[in-house]
């Protein structure tokens, strides 16, 4: 009994320590100042490693493309909210979702190598499936 105690004492002792030492190594300051903020820009700068020259292109880049976005949303919209035709609302949010595909080929464009295939594949996705709800995110779906 006495050595099965001890045992258990080392195996747990051990499996802290490499949880601890795992964590620690792994630890992107950077990542959670980011997730805490909900800054989505400081995000895509720690998640797809963005040097400065990088990141200032790709937030010109997105900052540019909020003006084009908000008129595809209140196109949408003023479209819904007018009682329009399923067809004129749907080919508005086509509009949408093509433009928004571009801007993330853009933005994609802009990463380092690797990167970009890699963020494609988390944002497109999203376009693909995206509502006209709200606006999009990166947050995993129920």
């Amino acid at each position: 009994m006495k050595n099965w105690l001890i045992a258990l004492g080392v195996a747990v002792t051990a499996g802290v320590i490499a949880f601890a030492a795992f964590f620690a190594l792994n630890d992107d300051l950077e990542m959670r100042r980011a997730a805490r903020a909900g800054d989505a820009m400081l995000w895509l700068r720690a998640e797809f490693r963005l040097d400065d020259g990088q990141f200032a292109a790709v937030k010109k880049l997105h900052d540019d493309y909020g003006a084009v976005c908000g008129e595809h949303c209140a196109a949408i919209m003023a479209a819904r909210e007018r009682g329009a035709a399923a067809a004129e609302v749907a080919a508005l949010e086509r509009v949408c979702v093509e433009a928004m595909t571009l801007h993330f080929k853009q933005v994609a464009a802009l990463m380092p190598a690797g990167q970009g295939e890699r963020y494609l594949a988390t944002v497109l996705p999203r376009v693909a499936g995206y509502d006209h709800a709200s606006a999009p995110n990166v947050r995993v779906r129920p």
